[in-house]
């Protein structure tokens, strides 16, 4: 990860942001146009019955969704000696989020959050071990959330057809390996330098990669800046922990609207930890494509496992709602903070 390199140009991200919307009005209209008995004029008077103080915990469990991002990544600053503020780390989790939705497969998350760091002095070694922790914790975290919910509330898999229960445990096993790759990137990079040369030569034989010496050599150079990031960890348990629980909390925070939104129009208190539960199993189901074609999966397993419980139409309502505070309107809000992030950026540098 090159935390210096500046990042991708304005044309390049308008692009992305316009494909971001255009998907999201897809998925939107694919859902409401197959939902048995939606329409627009139910969906007002749905939000007009709602209640508001459920409503307004679900506007607070979005923004704690945020919070707790940015409250992580202050920790393990702090820790490491460049304490920030926690507007600046508010906007380092804004970047985050908002890249990572409107880029493929999230991609352009970490690189946008390291590179705010880098240019508020934080030096990129630490910043790129801020996001090798973050990538580990924030990954194990909503496995972990998958497993307990599996195990108290074995019923909230089985509400779920068969290709969502399919999306489900695709994403269960994808994120299991990506929290196995992060942690050897962490823990034991030989063996994870010897597995990534073995795939680089395989796919040199096959023909797929090129210039095999050139690729190797670039290899072994973010092999090299891995390690001497991962160096700044070690005996420091009680910090893994403590940012462990904020990504609990994070993952359980953007759960936890779904669930408020629910009690907000009128579901019974009693079906919450089953709600949570199928959410849980919503977040994981959503990682078995990358985005942005996991925006249209969880729009599917939404409705797909909450029909369950109620009818299409009121699921459709619910999924509506629930999509429109936990992802679209908390990207907006993040997208707003990272333009006054570069404003401010840019004020700073033509003042000096």
């Amino acid at each position: 990860m090159n935390t210096t390199q500046k990042p991708a140009g304005g044309r390049k991200r308008l692009l992305w942001g316009l494909l971001f919307v255009v998907l999201a009005v897809l998925s939107v209209w694919t859902v409401t146009s197959q939902a048995k008995g939606f329409s627009p004029r139910r969906f007002l008077v749905y939000l007009d019955r709602n209640n508001p103080w459920w409503l307004g915990a679900a506007v607070l469990a979005m923004l704690a969704y945020i919070g707790f991002d940015a409250l992580m990544v202050g920790c393990l600053l702090k820790d490491f000696g460049y304490r920030r503020s926690l507007p600046k780390c508010v906007s380092y989790a804004a970047a985050d989020l908002y890249f990572s939705a409107i880029t493929p497969s999230a991609t352009g998350g970490q690189p946008m959050e390291a590179y705010f760091m880098v240019k508020d002095g934080v030096p990129a070694v630490i910043s790129t071990v801020v996001m090798l922790t973050y990538l580990l914790l924030y990954t194990l975290s909503i496995v972990i959330i998958g497993l307990l919910c599996l195990v108290l509330v074995p019923s909230s898999f089985l509400a779920f057809g068969t290709l969502g229960r399919i999306f489900i445990v695709v994403g269960a096993v994808i994120q299991v390996a990506l929290a196995f790759l992060y942690a050897m990137l962490l823990w034991n990079k030989d063996m994870l330098r010897k597995i990534l040369r073995w795939g680089l030569r395989l796919l040199a034989r096959l023909r797929i990669v090129r210039n095999l010496e050139r690729r190797e050599a670039r290899l072994q150079a973010t092999m090299d800046q891995y390690a001497a990031a991962t160096e700044l960890l070690k005996g420091r348990r009680k910090l893994l922990l403590k940012t462990l629980l904020l990504n609990l909390a994070h993952r359980a925070s953007q759960i936890l609207v779904t669930v408020f939104c629910f009690l907000a129009g009128g579901g019974p208190l009693k079906l919450a930890p089953k709600l949570f539960a199928m959410q849980s199993n919503v977040v994981i189901g959503a990682y078995c494509i990358p985005i942005p074609g996991s925006m249209g999966v969880t729009d599917l397993l939404m409705v797909d496992g909450f029909s369950s419980l109620m009818s299409e139409a009121q699921a459709a309502n619910l999924e509506l709602l629930a999509r429109a505070l936990s992802f679209y309107i908390c990207i907006l809000l993040c997208g707003i903070i990272v333009l006054v992030k570069y404003a401010m950026m840019r004020l700073r540098k033509e003042q000096l």
